[in-house]
């Protein structure tokens, strides 16, 4: 399965091992894809005045199988020789696991431009010498992230009182009821008590006559 496509540009490295004792260095890169049942490879041109910093701006394209590259599986190797009439020389390498070079969730390299990288050059005898500078981008770097999911309709909550009580609405004290069994205010009884003894005096007054 071949979901992407890794563009390359070897642009140049610098202050490489002089592996060349008498003759000047004529230097090229030998760029692989390892980890896939086919081994991809590319030779870029010898430059042959640049010594120990060369320069190339040799463009290289790899097809990328998907899943091998999310799974860490893929590696990218640049090596570094010296040509000569005797026998190539090797002044030193550098190994990159693809999956640190695949695109984030915030684009970069995402088919949008190349990005420039520079990687120290590992010689021979396991030690640090020079460094390497190339560009890359992915294309069809969807794959690497799936499918879209569309979200659901959210649900929606009152937002929170300005009380501190909560969502809901805060709810005073109900009025007093109203209804039988209501006398009114004490001076309004008085005045009725009077009157009710004011006619029982005038009806025994009548009665008397």
């Amino acid at each position: 399965m071949t979901d992407l496509t890794l563009e390359l540009n070897i642009n140049s490295a610098s202050d490489l091992e002089y592996v060349n004792h008498i003759t000047k260095m004529n230097v090229y890169a030998v760029v692989t894809l390892l980890g896939d049942k086919k081994i991809q490879k590319v030779k870029t041109a010898v430059d042959r005045h640049g010594g120990s910093n060369p320069n190339w701006n040799h463009a290289v394209k790899f097809a990328v199988n998907d899943r091998l590259a999310r799974e860490g599986r893929l590696t990218l190797v640049v090596g570094l020789f010296s040509g000569r009439v005797l026998g190539d020389k090797d002044i030193g390498k550098v190994e990159i696991p693809l999956v640190y070079l695949l695109p984030t969730t915030n684009g970069n390299s995402n088919g949008h431009g190349m990005k420039f990288v520079t990687y120290q050059v590992r010689t021979p005898s396991e030690r640090m010498k020079g460094s390497l500078t190339f560009s890359y981008r992915f294309n069809g770097v969807a794959a690497i992230f799936g499918p879209v999911h569309q979200q659901g309709p959210t649900s929606w909550a009152p937002p929170p009182s300005q009380n501190g009580y909560g969502p809901y609405p805060y709810m005073s004290q109900p009025p007093p009821q109203t209804g039988y069994g209501y006398e009114g205010p004490p001076q309004y009884r008085k005045n009725e008590e009077r009157l009710a003894k004011a006619d029982l005096l005038v009806s025994a007054v009548s009665l008397l006559r």
